[in-house]
Order: C-alpha cells, then structure tokens, then sequence
C-alpha cells in the first residue's frame, strides 16, 4: 500500500507464490490485497476537479459540492471541521446532526440481510448497461436505485454494479466529464481516488450518508504475525447509513481477484460480488480492518494496534463456511510438547459438504529482500503426516498438528464446500497461524495417513445401512485393555450387501498392507469389534470388499491407548498374547475405568474460561466462551456457569439496543425537548434522571434552565456522546438509588404519548438503573 506521498499500487489482489508441499498445489486461488491508500493531495484534486462538483442527485439543474465524510482530513480539504461526536470531518459537519454517531448495531448482517431475498435487486443490476458509464452519474444511479426506497436496495445496487466492473481489464477513455462514471472509473484505474472514494459518491447520488474509514489491513501483503506498517498497511473501506445503523462496506475487496500467474502479460481477473464485504459486521471486519479512528470500529470494546496485531488471522473462506473461532483467538501461538489442537465451530447442516487441509511449513531466516521465507517439513518416516483433522461432533472441526523439531512453523488452514461449482472454486484460506514449537517429545509419535472415508463415523455408513453407536469422534482415548466397537443395522436390505473387516496397525508401520484383517461379529442388528488394545496409538481402519481384491475405505479411527498417572495396569495383552492386536479375547484384570484425566482436565478448562469471560463482561468473549462449552459437549455439566453466562449476553445485547435507541435519535427531537420553555414534570424528572446517571450533580437539575444548557451541549460533551461512553461498574448505588426515586412513579405509556424522545431517555435510565442492580447482586 502506498502512502499519501506515494503513489498507490495497483487495484488488483494478487495470488502470492505460495511455495508450499504438494496438497498446496490445491489452492489456486486468489488473496486480497490492500485497498489503496489515500491518494496525494495532488491525485485527489485531479479525480475531483479540486473539489468534487456533481449534479445534485434531487436536482440535476444545480452544481453544489458534495457532501463528503472522512474519518482523517483531506489534502484537499481546508474547509473541512471535525464531528466530535461523529468522528468525521466534513465539509458539511451540521449536516451530521440529523445522523446517528457511530456505534454498536444491536443487530447482525444475517438478521437484516439475506441475499435470495435481494436477488431481483441483483438480476435487474446485471442488466445496467455500458451504455451508463458515459451518462451523467444522475442517471446511472437513476437506474440503479430508482425502483427502491429501502437502504439496503440501493446500497445493493450500488455495491453488485461496481464490484462487476472489470476496472483492470477495460480500456476507460478519459473524458472531461467529471460527473460521469467513465471519468471516475477512469481516475480509479489510473490511481487518482480510491474505491471508497467512488463508492462514497454513489451513495450521496443515492441520498444514502457514507463515510470514507481509513485504517489498516491485513491483505496480501500482510505476513501472519507481523506488526502492522502504518504506511505499506493503511487503505481504506466505507461505513454506509443503513435504517439508522452504520454499515461496512469495502467494494475493492469485494470485487475484482486475480488467478494466475503474476506476470502483468499473464494476469488473469475475474470479477465476483463478494458477499463478505457487503454490510459486513463490524464483529468480522476487525480481523482485517483497523480503522485509525477508534469510534469507527462499531465495537464495544476497541481493540488497538497491538491487539489486531496478535489477533488471529482470519480469511474470507472462514466467514463463507460460517466458521467460529473456539480454541486459538491470537495469531502467534506455541505447541506445549510439540503438539497443537485448534478448534473451530462449524455450521452443523451445511459443513457436512465441507473439506479441510493443513499445510505446515517451518519458517527460516528472511531473504536479502527482506521477505520472510518458509519451506515444507521433511517427515521423519513413512506412513505417517504431521496433521490429524477431524470432527468430535457435527459442531466442531479439530485440527492437530505434532512438530518434528524445535522451531517456528507457519499453519496454513484452508476449506472449501465440495457444493460450490463455479469456475476457479478450489480450496482458498480459512485461517493462518504462526507456533512456536520450544519443546519436543523426546519419541515422537506422528499421526496416521488419513484414509478416504476420513476420520470418525460419516455419511458413507448409511450407504450400507448400519450407524455408530458407540464411538463418535475420530478420536478413541483409553486406557490399555480391551475396546468395544460397536455399530447398529438400520436398514437390512442395504447391510445384506456389506462385508466389513478392519485393521489395527502401529502408527508408522512400513507396510499397512500386510496387517492382518480381522471380521465383524454380528450378533442381532449389532456388528461389533473386540480386541486388545496395548499402550501405545493405533491406525484402524474399516473397509468393505468389493471383491477382486478391490475394497471400499467406509470408517477410521485414531486410537490412543496411554497408562493413567501414577496406576500401573497388569495383565493387558500385549502385540503378542492371545489374538494380538486386533484379536478378540479376553484381558485379565481389565474392567470399566474411570473417566480419562483429560476430560476432567479439559471440564476444569472450560469453566475456568466461562468464569473469565463472565468476569470480563465483554460480549464478544462470553459469546465464543458460551459457542466452545457447548460445540464441546459439556453444557449439561456446567449448567450454573452456562445460564449465568447467557443472561450476561442477554443484558448485554439490551443495553446495546438502549444506547442504540438513543444514538438514532433525531436532533431536531432532542432539540425539541430542550425548546421547552415549562416542560411537563415528567419530561423534567426523565431528563434529572438521566443526568443524575450522566454524574451531574441532582440539586443543579432542579432547575429546567440548567438542563436546557446540559443538553445543549455539543462535541465531547454532547449528551450522546456522554451516554455512548458511560461505564456502568462506575456508577454508585446512590446515584441509582436516586434515579429509580426519580422515575418510580413515572409510566412510559404515559411520557410516549408527550415525547417519543423523553421515552426514549425514559427506557434507558431504567434500563442501565436495572442492570447496575443485577451486577451488584453478582
């Protein structure tokens, strides 16, 4: 990313050489890049004439400036003044009284959006012609929105039109016509305006307010874990009104990708409307986008530079599989004992078409050019990879990952749904991390190569007509003894085709052909395996014989068979012994043991994260505490903590929606209330009770005149301003004690027919009074 005094790199997003071991020759895919910077001072003037005179989009005949919102000064912009309370410059700031400043939605993109429902928006966008790109931009926004009279149409429109043009590809004349899209599109092409910049004036020609956010990304040239360069790193993306909530939208990132080679004769773009960056919620952008301004991040709890630095590094196919992060919330990790488990949730029905790989690369020292350089692990044996991905249940995919020495290693995650049959679909980026292996086993033990059916009980089953019942997961965890496998028949008529054997080998044996295979005993409509299991992890692998010597892979499992601590078990048949591994027979001494050490462990673990992020009381924390506890399975064995934990979400989510409520107030309604030379009493004793909570002092609220002048106030000491950064845990209970006096007798069916504003101020008084009780009560 170039900075504002240099030219900004092309607005492509380039596919890196990714140098990676054979599976990576999977992922042909594009990366993003970073949008571009903020042009000079000396590009901006050419794309806008100076400053940018459009048609007013409600009469054509005038020529006013248009109105425009940044969250940093132009270079171009002298008159421009700063919003306090919107964090904005503008060359209108009064203008931004009648908006809401920024702040949490209560709602998410899924609630407000879904895309077949907007599909006509889509298909009568597609028939735009080019016919537009030399009409004034009057008239192609016309066409574009002029059907529509909700937020989310036109800003549909506007983003599906611009994210399908084929900026890099198309041979833009450069006319004089500045208020025409072949001018605009031809400045963005030659780096003098930015996507946002564009996209900013669509939507004032569209009557929707949009700002320009400049911030940090993690994009192509982005290297996981690294520190963010203020200069390579900054781009830019915008914020659109949408029904009284502050919407992300970033059309660069959501529109052109480049496959193939780098090459400039070589280049090949394919243009896609990206639904990730359109409306994205700010709950997700904050893995790749940084805004400078702080209050623009639509967050309650801000992160700042160093936290999105360590922030793990997420990538679009993880939000397009609706993924979840649950174990690993930071970039750079460590491997305890050269072994590491990521857990991520998943979306129970549709990640049944969902594939996954892990490649792992060992980082070495950076090149003369500085670039940091990564090579493939060399294995150690055969038989065996460095990964073990799997499913414990339909919620949750685990990945684990054993290290053959010390070092720092690179995990590239990436998935696809085998559904997808659009041309260039393949596997592309889910997550990356960066782990920091200080310690070995002084054996270690790699995990077993993955057959075709994969790991753990799956679709394939049901073909033959029979389902798991005792075994679930991938993973079988046990002491050294005897191991029941059992499976029920639900259809007869397809089982009477089946004939299953399976196989136990030693993880790493050299010829897995040559282990012996063992049958099923069917008793009733149960087929089970029995057998000794010694200390020590196995490979089993089930198959069906087609005949001819040709089998079918239908089911695996990873055995790991350890001692517990501090017991010593007698009498287990060994390799040997009768049966051997996979022979049925019975085993001295071995009976029902107690529950593995690391389930309780793991219970321990869970709780003590339920109790930190109830401690914490951040939402985004208690969400993901609340999504691993239960995509985990232990729900039922921690209901205190889990109930405790979701009422915390539940108040949360309340207090967002009061403040939320206040923030799209009107300032002509506000303006109202404070026109009242003798307001009625209620109006009164609401405004002395919001106040009160506010901190100013009870006595001087007594009288009208004083409150006229409170909420009078603008900038750092706006009223909404003050209640967007009040703190709950700073109140006293005098001061709430006080407030509930105030308003006790007071309804609000009473004070919302007087003024919807005071009803407004009513609810949320009531409502922070109510939720600093409940904390004190914890």
């Amino acid at each position: 990313m170039g900075s504002g005094n240099s030219k900004p790199p092309t607005a492509s997003k380039s596919l890196p050489d990714l140098k990676k071991p054979t599976t990576a020759s999977k992922l042909e895919v594009a990366s993003k890049a970073e949008t571009p910077a903020s042009s000079t001072s000396q590009d901006r003037s050419k794309s806008a004439g100076g400053r940018r005179k459009h048609p007013d989009p409600k009469n054509a005949g005038e020529n006013p400036v248009a109105w425009e919102l940044l969250t940093y000064s132009p270079p171009y912009g002298k008159d421009f003044e700063f919003s306090h309370t919107h964090y904005l410059y503008s060359n209108d700031v009064g203008r931004l009284e009648d908006f809401p400043p920024p702040h949490t939605a209560p709602t998410r993109k899924h609630e407000i959006f879904d895309p077949e429902q907007y599909k006509q928006v889509d298909e009568h966008t597609d028939t735009i012609t080019d016919h537009f790109l030399t009409r004034p931009l009057t008239e192609l926004v016309r066409a574009l929105c002029g059907d529509y009279d909700d937020d989310i149409s036109k800003s549909r429109a506007l983003y599906r039109w611009f994210t399908s043009q084929p900026v890099e590809t198309t041979d833009y004349k450069k006319t004089g016509k500045a208020d025409t899209a072949m001018y605009q599109l031809w400045h963005l092409k030659n780096k003098r305006n930015t996507y946002a910049g564009f996209f900013s004036l669509l939507c004032w020609y569209a009557n929707l307010p949009c700002a320009i956010i400049r911030g940090y990304l993690k994009g192509s040239t982005y290297e996981v874990g690294q520190k963010i360069n203020k200069e390579s790193h900054r781009g830019e993306w915008n914020a659109v009104l949408v029904d009284g909530n502050w919407r992300f939208i970033n059309a660069f990132w959501g529109a052109c990708v480049l496959s193939g080679d780098e090459e400039e004769e070589s280049k090949n773009y394919f243009y896609t409307c990206d639904e990730n960056f359109f409306l994205t919620d700010p709950q997700q952008l904050i893995y790749t986008h940084l805004p400078e301004e702080d209050a623009w991040q639509l967050l309650d709890k801000k992160k700042s530079v160093e936290e999105f630095e360590t922030m793990v590094f997420l990538k679009d196919r993880f939000f397009n599989l609706e993924m979840r992060v649950l174990s690993h919330n930071l970039c750079n990790t460590e491997a305890r004992d050269g072994e590491i488990e990521i857990l991520f949730g998943l979306h129970p029905e549709k990640s049944v078409n969902h594939r996954f790989l892990c490649i792992p690369t060992y980082f070495i020292d950076k090149d003369k050019s500085k670039q940091t350089r990564t090579r493939p692990v060399e294995l150690p044996q055969k038989n065996v990879q460095l990964d073990f991905i799997h499913r414990p249940n339909e919620n949750v995919l685990s990945i684990k990952v054993r290290f053959p020495k010390v070092g720092t290693y690179k995990l590239e995650i990436v998935g696809k749904d085998i559904t997808v049959n659009t041309p260039d679909y393949d596997f592309d980026w889910v997550a990356i991390y960066k782990v920091d292996v200080n310690s070995i086993p002084e054996r270690q033990v790699f995990f077993p190569v993955v057959e075709d059916a994969g790991w753990g009980p799956n679709p394939i089953l049901s073909e033959y007509g029979i389902e798991c019942l005792s075994h679930s997961s991938g993973v079988i965890k046990m002491e050294p003894g005897r191991l029941e496998l059992k499976f029920k028949v639900t259809d007869p008529a397809k089982f009477q085709q089946a004939n299953f054997h399976y196989q136990l080998t030693v993880i790493g044996a050299e010829d897995e052909n040559m282990v012996e295979k063992h049958p099923f005993q069917l008793t009733g409509d149960i087929l089970e395996a029995a057998f000794n299991v010694p200390e020590g992890e196995f490979k089993m692998k089930i198959a069906h014989k087609l005949g001819e010597g040709q089998e079918r892979n239908v089911c695996n499992y990873h055995i790991i068979s350890t001692l517990p601590k501090k017991q010593v078990v007698g009498g287990v048949g060994g390799i040997g012994g009768a049966g051997g591994i996979g022979g049925v027979g019975g085993v001295d001494g071995a009976g029902q043991a107690e529950p593995p050490t690391p389930e309780r462990d793991e219970l321990g673990e869970l709780r003590d994260k339920l109790h930190q992020a109830i401690e914490s009381q951040n939402l985004e924390e208690l969400e993901r505490a609340v999504d691993l506890v239960e995509s985990k399975g232990y729900g039922g064995k921690l209901p205190g903590e889990l109930r405790e934990a979701k009422d915390l979400i539940a108040r949360l989510k309340r207090l967002q929606k009061l403040i939320h409520e206040v923030m799209t107030l009107n300032q002509r309604t506000i303006s109202e209330i404070r026109s009242y030379a003798h307001p009625i009493a209620e109006i009164h004793i609401v405004m002395r009770a919001t106040l009160l909570l506010l901190g100013d002092p009870e006595e001087s609220t007594k009288d009208w005149k004083n409150v006229q002048a409170v909420i009078g106030k603008t900038g750092k000491m706006s009223l909404k301003r003050r209640i967007q950064e009040l703190d709950v845990n700073k109140l006293t209970a005098d001061m709430v004690m006080r407030t509930k006096a105030l308003l006790r007798d007071i309804r609000l069916e009473d004070i919302v027919i007087i003024s919807a504003g005071a009803a407004t101020f009513f609810n949320w008084s009531s409502g922070i009074a109510e939720e600093f009780e409940q904390r004190a009560k914890e």
